[in-house]
């Protein structure tokens, strides 16, 4: 078989190809290939790979059993040290206003207690008896926290009562004492719970003061709060249809007005966590903000040391706005507020691997791992595996496969891994004609869309088998530079492992098979093993970004561009003199592969 030389063709990449002479000299012969050489520039030699591995930041959770120990457990956090509460603010825990506004309290904790003058959550009578506070300070009406709760959680401590006869009268008292000598800003939210309000407890340069419950009107306790005040900026939180310009203009009276608003709530949530906190923070927190699931989160005003963002459900995929903060500003630790049943381990996974900084390959020692053929049942162990481990990898699905497991394919998606099609039912593309390969990769994005997952950019044709028809049905086509043979047999873990380190570089993607239980227990000490030496893992799209239809994509640095006529028969040899290609999956027969009905697939690898 030639050898396909495409030194010039590659120097924009930054690779080095290396042939026999005679061979490449054949190889240059093309059209095609004397074109590119003639657009190929000198190149710099690339800097030695940093080698400090990238992962998505540790998790954990601020949580109890109910809304009444989550607040609790956001007061232990926050006052670690019972010296530093001076005061405990009490509120009914089945209306959340008064909690919110509260959050820009800094003497001491909002705890929660049960409506209708209910017993008094042990949880929170052990979190009194742990700050002694000096006072203890029921927010709002008897009706909301009753004079006998606020004496029995007092136990003989001094109590007040911050109230007035509306939500506004409050908010102006809270804001008084918050702010005794005046606030250069003042910020206003909707006279009702909402997740802006749920948000606006991490600001702490001024009150938070609210308009009327539709946000059309100001009332006179926010009017005179804002004269109290003297602030020089009024600050609306959300967008024009929450509080309109003229309401934002009748409340400044004059003075200087601002909005910290988005397209919807998750956006105007990252506004205001970038506002709060214009400077990376060590912590970042997740809260649910979805419809009017804020009993978890509805404490959180009182977290101090960085800034809280809104989930768009309890066990969705982190994106939007609140992915895009989470990496910008790539926390070292990422906590969720409220236990599992609020927001689910799968998010959180997912939410640590969009909190990584975004990996620079050119920088760093990366590798992509991939796996083919699933989803199968050994798939759930490598989501754990990978969760644990916090990496991406990027999965080669078989159409199939996903209708026959679509909970395990959304779980892959919402953790943050990267969907690539590998046809429906995993049939030899040479084989078959333009629009019968058309057909197998169609069916399977319908299917990945059809469960929410988006429709995929990469394709790695089944055993790396392809023609010039599969280079014209729109996707770069992934083939690998590391091949373990983990179909073969299969080896065992260990073997699979060595094979794996034995020809990993900077740069490579690794096929694997997650249908194979051996592969999915060897996958532990390759992540540790990669770490050790310093690889950050990566998608393939993070790995080799701006691909093109119809690329042929070997490793970083060996892509063949799409313009360039390439034969599955011919072989590539990279600057470490491996050769590449032809047909490298040997997990069918090459040359007579078969597709392989569903029924028969399921009991082939489920044993």
């Amino acid at each position: 078989m030639p050898v396909l030389s495409i030194i010039a063709l590659m120097a924009l990449l930054g690779a080095t190809f290396i042939a026999p002479a005679a061979t490449a000299a054949a190889a240059f012969a093309t059209p095609a290939a004397t074109a590119a050489a003639a657009f190929a520039t000198p190149t710099s030699a690339p800097s030695a790979p940093a080698t400090t591995a990238i992962s998505g930041p540790p998790t954990s959770r601020l949580a109890g059993s109910d809304r009444y120990a989550t607040a609790v457990a956001i007061s232990r956090h926050r006052f670690a040290d019972p010296a530093s509460a001076r005061t405990v603010y009490l509120t009914r825990g089945d209306s959340f206003l008064h909690a919110l506004l509260a959050g820009q309290l800094t003497d001491g904790p909002v705890l929660l207690v049960r409506p209708n003058c209910a017993d008094l959550p042990t949880t929170v009578r052990a979190e009194i008896d742990r700050l002694n506070p000096t006072t203890v300070i029921a927010l709002g009406t008897t009706s909301g926290v009753c004079d006998d709760i606020l004496k029995t959680a007092a136990d003989g401590r001094h109590t007040e009562r911050i109230t007035g006869p509306t939500h506004a009268d409050i908010a102006r008292h809270l804001a008084s004492r918050a702010f005794p000598r005046g606030a250069d800003t003042a910020y206003l939210t909707r006279g009702k719970v909402t997740a802006d309000a749920v948000a606006a407890g991490q600001l702490s340069d001024g009150p938070v003061l609210l308009t009327s419950a539709d946000g059309q009107t100001i009332p006179p306790a926010t009017q005179h709060a804002i004269e109290d005040l003297h602030p020089t900026t009024v600050i609306a939180l959300g967008g024009t249809a929450t509080i309109p310009d003229a309401t934002l203009r009748r409340a400044a009276d004059g003075r200087q007005t601002a909005r910290l608003g988005g397209d919807d709530r998750y956006a105007t949530a990252a506004r205001i966590a970038a506002h709060a906190y214009p400077q990376r923070t060590a912590r970042a927190y997740l809260a649910r903000g979805d419809g009017s699931h804020y009993a978890d989160a509805i404490t959180s005003g009182m977290l101090t040391d960085g800034p809280v963002l809104l989930t768009q459900g309890a066990c969705t995929k982190i994106r939007g706005s609140a992915a895009a903060t989470l990496t910008a500003r790539h926390p070292d630790r990422l906590i969720a507020l409220g236990g599992t049943g609020a927001l689910c381990d799968s998010l959180l996974a997912g939410a640590s691997l969009a909190a990584r900084p975004k990996p620079d390959c050119a920088v760093l020692k990366c590798v992509a791992l991939t796996y083919d053929d699933g989803p199968a049942w050994p798939t759930p162990g490598l989501l754990d595996t990978l969760a644990r481990e916090r990496v991406p990898v990027t999965f080669f699905v078989v159409g199939q496969m996903v209708d026959a497991r679509p909970g395990t394919a959304v779980r892959a998606w919402r953790e943050g891994h990267e969907i690539a099609n590998h046809s429906w039912s995993h049939p030899q593309l040479s084989t078959l004609t333009l629009a019968e390969q058309r057909t197998q990769i169609a069916s399977t994005n319908a299917e990945l869309r059809s469960h929410g997952i988006p429709t995929p950019t990469l394709l790695r044709p089944p055993y790396g088998s392809y023609d010039a028809n599969t280079r014209r049905l729109g996707y770069p086509l992934i083939i690998w530079d590391v091949d373990p043979s983990d179909w073969d047999g299969p080896p065992s873990p260990a073997t699979t492992r060595a094979r794996v380190l034995a020809d990993v570089t900077p740069g490579s993607i690794v096929l694997m098979h997650d249908l194979h239980n051996n592969t999915v227990l060897a996958t532990p000490g390759i992540i540790a093993d990669l770490k050790a030496q310093g690889y950050t893992m990566v998608t393939v799209s993070e790995l080799i970004p701006n691909l093109r239809a119809g690329d042929l994509v070997y490793r970083r640095g060996t892509v063949v561009p799409a313009d360039v006529p390439m034969s599955p028969d011919q072989l590539i040899e990279t600057d470490g003199g491996r050769t590449l290609g032809p047909q490298l999956d040997g997990s069918g027969i090459p040359g007579v592969a078969r597709e392989i009905p569903l029924l028969e697939l399921l009991e082939e690898i489920s044993g």
